[in-house]
């Protein structure tokens, strides 16, 4: 009787640890794919905006958020545990275009959040000279 109750001690110890560490791995994946998404999302718009752009949140396209919406969403409609439910699309006076995604994840212990923020520059439009092949800092 002893060794049955320690083996289901056992496994119920390991059945814990496997499914923290499945939602722990399935909340990577979530975060990981929000940062991908937001910036697939942040290039989209920016290749979007006219050579002419007075950095303002006026002057992005009128559908930005649709395409970000729609980069965003293809990019991460493989991974099912993975939802979209937030999308922001703006512009800084850097003039960057700015996407922050936030995703949900469902695990085995519940549902994680994770925020992804990219920012691009478009290719013509004059800024401050980066000294390193990166983007500006959000």
């Amino acid at each position: 009787m002893d060794s049955s109750i320690s083996l289901l001690r056992l496994y119920a110890v390991l059945a814990v640890f496997l499914a923290l560490a499945a939602s722990v791995f399935v909340g990577q994946v979530g975060a990981a794919a929000a940062q991908g998404a937001a910036d697939a999302a942040a290039v989209a718009v920016a290749d979007l905006v006219s050579p002419d752009w007075d950095c303002t949140q006026a002057g992005l396209p009128a559908d930005a958020e649709a395409i970000a919406a729609e980069v965003a969403v293809d990019r991460i409609s493989q991974l099912a545990a993975v939802l979209p439910t937030a999308l922001d699309v703006r512009a800084d006076e850097t003039c960057s275009v700015i996407v922050s995604l936030r995703v949900e994840t469902q695990g085995w212990l519940g549902a994680r959040t994770a925020l992804g923020v990219a920012c691009r520059r478009p290719a013509g439009i004059a800024g401050p000279v980066l000294r390193a092949p990166v983007a500006p800092t959000c």
